[in-house]
């Protein structure tokens, strides 16, 4: 489109003076309108077919924009007040749940002494896995 406005312009006289071949730019211009109008055509094309297969209008409506950049469709709903362009709330995931003001604190935890609850090291007792 942008080139087809840049050439409509050279023709129209805007350009410099000595830029003088008009019918190189008509040509050009017809070649741009040949395909803008192949595009068209095999988009629409492109919507029989899939009509025909096994999507659907409503499956193809709900990719936003920017999950089908590299395809071509004429999407009618991009021309309401609410366009499915992008996706403005992120999905929920979950994430771990991490302690901060634990892991901090516990520098400056003293704990409690437990000797007193261990047994000496001279007198073991016979426990299940005990020799």
């Amino acid at each position: 489109e942008r080139a087809s406005n840049y050439a409509n312009e050279a023709l129209k006289g805007k350009a410099s003076p000595e830029f003088q071949q008009q019918s190189e730019l008509k040509t050009l211009v017809s070649i741009i309108d040949g395909c803008k109008f192949s595009a068209h055509a095999y988009s629409v094309l492109e919507d029989d077919n899939s009509e025909a297969g096994t999507t659907t209008k409503a499956q193809k409506t709900t990719k936003p924009l920017y999950e089908r950049l590299s395809q071509y469709k004429e999407d009618q709903s991009l021309h309401t007040k609410t366009p499915n362009v992008f996706k403005l709330t992120p999905e929920m995931e979950p994430i771990p749940c991490k302690p901060l003001f634990f892991d901090l604190a516990m520098n400056y935890v003293e704990l409690p002494s437990l000797e007193d609850k261990l047994e000496p090291e001279g007198k073991k007792s016979a426990s299940i896995t005990g020799f």
